[in-house]
Parts: structure tokens; C-alpha cells; sequence
């Protein structure tokens, strides 16, 4: 029984070590306030993918075309 006492410890300790300097790295302030924003996420996927940026682009076409027929309609 102690033995398992042993081996249970250091694992409990390396994962407070590692849960201590994750919350400490990287945090540089006003670049992570402007990463975190959904249009930059976005621009990046684009960046890395063909497929995502047309799909963006046809789906703002389709969008704008939808509003100039309603604008269209009501006028």
C-alpha cells in the first residue's frame, strides 16, 4: 500500500507543475485580447484553407444578393 502511495504523488505534482506554467506563458496582454476575436480566428482559417475562403466569399455574395432583392421587393 505504500508503494502505490509513491506513485501516485509525483504524477499529482508534475500535473500542478504543468497546470502553473501554462497559466504563465504566453500572456502578453493586448495581442491576446486581439487574437481572441472571432473575425481574426476566421482570417486565419481563411489564410490556411482554399476551401473556407470561397465558401466566406459565396456566402457573402449570396448574402448581399438576398438583401438587394429584398431592398428590391419592399421598394
Amino acid at each position: 500500500m505504500n508503494t502505490k502511495d509513491k506513485q501516485v504523488i509525483p504524477k499529482q505534482e508534475s500535473k500542478l507543475k504543468a497546470k502553473s506554467t501554462t497559466t504563465d506563458s504566453g500572456s502578453s496582454g493586448l495581442t491576446d485580447l486581439f487574437a481572441m476575436h472571432t473575425e481574426v480566428a476566421l482570417l486565419q482559417s481563411m489564410a490556411r484553407s482554399k476551401t473556407l475562403t470561397v465558401m466566406v466569399v459565396v456566402g457573402a455574395l449570396c448574402f448581399a444578393g438576398f438583401i438587394l432583392f429584398l431592398y428590391k421587393m419592399a421598394g
